[in-house]
């Protein structure tokens, strides 16, 4: 078996809400071989996976997929249950999978849910490893794979602080993603959007995350407004030591003044020998903080915007001997707690073992050999950190009002938006009281794993609290997000909204199969009706709303850029890109262009036509308020929705017409808009309901919706490709994207309108059609035109050269005789060329490919223009 081709669907996809993996499988001889007719397998896989007992598969009960092992099922039915369970038995939860048959022998498209890349794709790597050593009969542990899956889980993740917030995001609908590998969280979209790192965010003070680093600025600041400070100061080298720690006396504390996470901290340091030695081991650091030691608990306050939100009693990490094991034994059994991982991957830390470690338990009369007594309870260290082992205990309730009020004003007075404040207290129930606690540090960026995680106590929901104080909601971070999808129409549908949605000091931000626009400014040219080009709006800190198209290519690719969408548009759905990606049938084809209204927020929009049965049917499946359009009064879903006093839009006799909450409004005549060709191009007219309808549930007025509506005018400027109409030396030229049956009729049906002598039409089809569509296409074209240029893409999407034209020729070859077929591959030549078969009075139909060679042909043709002027002009003068 071999993948050919894997795809991590990251955002909403046609499988899922959730990130999903998509690949395509080859099972190879398998094909011939499923797990009934292969002896003894399913008896030693179920030996091996015994949890595969539990899955339902479709049929709805634990032990139904056992029932499809028994009964016979495919390869890619199995790798598929085995990659979930392998990632659920490796702590990750996950649960949602689909197997979908293609048409070519063996191939299977296979879909399973996914946490972190990494982890999610060798699950069905291991699980493929597993099934050949189940088929060839030999033993086989899940265990290794087991603890690979988790390992690459928890080295690949984010941490548990960043991903509290990106959780806490997720909840309350925020748009969140990471930021590459790093644990750098974007929060909201365009001009709203603001960041995270860990727990740092884009509104955290610069100068207050130095002052906090800073420990001796921190307490300087802190003992100018009263807030109580161990007594102490800086040293850089020995003999400073000395003096200052015969001045403040013993016990003391010495730490790196930089100092973060507990490293390099020595606590309740008791004599000169002890003081000498901690210093030692600090040797390569140039200043440090001596203070005099404070006896209680070590307690972590942690502040969200000037609030107290949660507090914790941190405890060193210890043992608890048993009597025969050693010390070093003892800590290495604890660190197999699965709740114990390297670094910040887990809820707890392991126990390190290190010079500070064995330092501890020398000043208490211990090392790492000596086996300890039952039950005695041996600390570590001397610090509570849990970045070194420590644990941590709620406390939040306990928490008396003074000390409170010292946590808030403490991180007042540093600055921090979020901070993290540790003190030492010796009753924290009881009244703050001077000499009975002191404030130790003020943290920027604190972690707050302790608090989700506690190692006992209530878990407080610190992410959520720095989410509810950057956004008030959804709408204080999100940017008005509009979708438009479709088989047809999108791009001018766009188009068409974003000019309706421009006004002064506002930037609309749009994508769409011909470029990203910020504004009135293209940054990106190309098919850019894709979730990257999404992104590039939806991240631009400048636009005030973005309007993207969203192709069902994109979709497939890697699901959508937005979890949700304020207004949805479906413009319709016809047979158009069959085959491809395991959308093998118009019923497959909805579902995907469906996936848009089923993400529109329940406070927003589906704008659905009317007149498409398919499209209106989407209505059952959004959250949002259903909004119909229709080119016909007395449609019957119109009339349905007018009757329950629903909002639509629609044409009754030449007026476009606009109705909600039972009144009936008048809107102005469709034939009087620019962009509909004096009502001819009725494809125009259905784009155009929608984007009024788009526009109108933001907020834009009628007023200014029909000043808008006769601005935008299908040209070069503002519609670029979308049925431009170009007047020359006699003919008529009209240039346009319809690339499949749906689009070419609309096209016909709008140009007949034009009188004309001859109609020429330059055409090609798209390589990832099915045959029978390019026929079909060919077919159309036969039928309308009188000489027609084939031309080829420049993308065969798969294909051979000449052999989509090919297609086309032998259809065509039904309809018109060989002299007016003509052949020309190359799309700018092929324009030339019917510009060239042409005279006076003839339309000619450029339907291009690349929009750039019809920009050639017309500043080729210009030049030429001129020349001939010219030499008839230097004739003219030689006379």
């Amino acid at each position: 078996m071999k993948i050919n081709k894997v795809k991590y669907l990251t955002g909403p996809n046609y499988y899922s809400y959730k990130p999903t993996i998509w690949l395509e499988l080859d099972i190879e001889h398998f094909e011939e071989l499923p797990s009934n007719k292969i002896p003894g397998f399913t008896d030693r896989l179920l030996e091996a996976m015994p949890s595969l007992y539990t899955h339902t598969c479709s049929r709805g009960y634990e032990g139904g997929f056992v029932e499809r092992l028994r009964e016979g099922t495919w390869m890619g039915h199995i790798l598929e249950h085995m990659a979930i369970e392998l990632q659920s038995l490796a702590g990750i939860d996950v649960k949602r999978g689909k197997t979908v048959t293609s048409e070519r022998k063996g191939i299977y498209y296979v879909t399973f849910r996914y946490e972190e890349k990494k982890s999610g794709i060798y699950a069905f790597e291991a699980a493929m490893e597993i099934v050949e050593a189940v088929v060839d009969g030999q033993p086989v542990s899940i265990e290794p794979y087991v603890k690979k899956i988790e390992a690459l889980y928890f080295a690949n993740k984010l941490g548990p602080s960043t991903e509290a917030v990106y959780k806490a995001a997720y909840e309350r609908m925020i748009p969140v993603e990471q930021i590459d590998d790093d644990s750098i969280l974007r929060l909201g979209t365009g001009r709203k959007q603001k960041r995270m790192e860990a727990t740092m965010s884009s509104e955290t003070s610069f100068l207050a995350v130095e002052y906090a680093c800073d420990k001796e600025m921190t307490k300087r600041m802190l003992d100018e407004v009263s807030l109580p400070v161990p007594e102490g100061c800086v040293i850089s080298n020995e003999e400073e030591l000395l003096e200052e720690a015969e001045h403040l006396g013993y016990p003391l504390v010495l730490k790196p003044i930089n100092g973060r996470q507990g490293q390099g901290v020595s606590t309740n340091i008791q004599s000169k020998d002890e003081l000498l030695s901690a210093f030692d081991q600090q040797k390569d650091v140039d200043k440090l903080i001596l203070e005099r030691y404070y006896p209680g608990d070590d307690y972590r306050f942690t502040v969200v915007n000037g609030e107290l939100i949660a507090a914790s009693l941190r405890l060193p990490p210890y043992v608890i001997g048993n009597g025969k094991d050693s010390v070093r034994s003892l800590i290495e059994e604890e660190n197999k707690n699965p709740l114990r991982g390297e670094g910040h991957e887990k809820p707890m830390t392991k126990i390190p073992i290190n010079e500070s470690v064995k330092q501890y338990l020398n000043q208490a009369g211990f090392d790492l050999d000596t086996v300890v007594e039952y039950g005695r309870v041996i600390p570590l260290l001397g610090n509570a950190n849990l970045s070194t082992g420590g644990l941590a205990i709620d406390v939040t309730d306990q928490v008396h009002p003074s000390y409170r009020e010292i946590a808030e004003s403490s991180a007042k007075t540093i600055g921090l938006d979020i901070a993290g404040i540790d003190m030492i207290i010796d009753d924290i129930k009881a009244e703050f009281k001077p000499g009975r606690a002191a404030v130790l540090e003020v943290n920027a960026a604190p972690g707050i794993r302790m608090h989700h995680y506690p190692s006992s106590g209530t878990a407080r929901d610190v992410g959520g609290a720095i989410i509810d104080y950057l956004f008030k909601d959804y709408r204080d971070a999100a940017i008005p997000t509009v979708a438009v999808t479709g088989t047809n129409g999108k791009t001018t549908t766009v188009r068409l909204i974003s000019h309706f949605l421009q006004q002064s000091g506002k930037t609309i931000g749009m994508a769409h199969s011909d470029g990203v626009y910020i504004g009135k400014r293209c940054v990106d040219k190309g098919d850019c009706s894709g979730p990257g080009s999404a992104r590039k709006v939806l991240h631009h800190p400048e636009v005030d709303a973005a309007v993207l198209e969203t192709a069902r290519g994109g979709m497939l690719r890697e699901g959508t850029a937005f979890r949700y969408c304020d207004v949805g548009i479906v413009t319709n759905v016809s047979e158009d890109h069959l085959g491809l990606d395991g959308i093998e049938t118009m019923e497959e084809l909805i579902k995907l262009k469906r996936l848009i209204p089923e993400i529109v927020r329940p406070e927003g929009y589906s704008i659905l036509n009317a007149d498409d049965e398919a499209v209106a049917d989407m209505a059952g499946y959004t959250k949002g308020s259903v909004v119909f359009t229709s080119l016909k009064v007395d449609n019957p879903i119109i009339q349905k929705h007018m009757e329950r006093k629903q909002e639509c839009w629609y044409v009754q006799d030449d007026w476009i017409m606009h109705a909600k909450d039972g009144q009936v409004d008048r809107f102005m005549k469709y034939a009087d808009i620019p962009i509909t060709f004096n009502g001819y191009a009725q494809h125009n007219v259905s784009n155009l309901l929608q984007a009024l309808a788009s526009a109108h549930v933001l907020g834009v007025s009628y007023e200014m919706l029909r000043t808008k509506a006769m601005s935008f005018f299908p040209d070069f400027l503002q519609s670029p490709g979308r049925f431009n109409k170009i007047d020359q030396d006699g003919r008529t030229i009209v240039i346009d994207y319809a690339h499949n049956t749906a689009g070419l009729k609309a096209i016909y049906n709008t140009v007949r309108a034009i009188p004309c002598e001859r109609l020429i039409t330059a055409v090609s089809a798209p390589g990832d059609r099915l045959n029978e569509d390019i026929r079909n296409m060919a077919d159309i074209i036969g039928k309308e035109t009188d000489i027609v240029v084939i031309k080829e893409d420049e993308n065969l999407r798969g294909r051979k050269p000449k052999e989509v034209a090919a297609i086309l020729d032998e259809v065509l070859s039904k309809h018109l005789p060989s002299n007016e077929r003509i052949i020309e591959l190359d799309e700018r030549k092929a324009f030339q060329v019917a510009w060239e078969s042409s005279q006076p009075g003839d339309l000619l139909l450029f339907l291009y490919d690349t929009f750039s060679s019809v920009e050639s042909f017309f500043k080729d043709n210009k030049q030429q223009k001129r020349k001939i002027i010219e030499r008839k002009y230097r004739k003219t003068s030689s006379l």
